[in-house]
């Protein structure tokens, strides 16, 4: 059974999550939050994350702000470039 948060307004946010148009917003951007804190753990700039996913600085900027998908294969770069266990689960 899933709980709501104690707090009025993160139930608001928690009921919101609950559409699937907002799911995959939300999805999005925490992918590219990821990505940007890798990308900065390893000291890196976005152009040169760029250079070795063999794409544009401005598709990396896109992919951290979640304006643009990632495809798989690019994810399974991602995770071979920052050392990461890339795990995809259907729920």
């Amino acid at each position: 059974m899933n709980k709501l948060p104690k707090f009025a307004d993160e139930q608001l946010l928690a009921l919101d999550l609950m559409t699937p148009r907002a799911l995959l917003a939300y999805e999005k951007l925490y992918l590219g939050k990821q990505l940007r804190l890798l990308r900065k753990k390893a000291g890196m700039k976005q152009s040169d994350l760029a250079k070795r996913l063999k794409t544009s600085q401005s598709a990396v900027a896109r992919m951290e702000s979640g304006k643009q998908n990632m495809t798989l294969q690019i994810m399974v770069s991602l995770s071979f470039l920052f050392g990461k266990k890339l795990v995809v689960k259907f729920v």
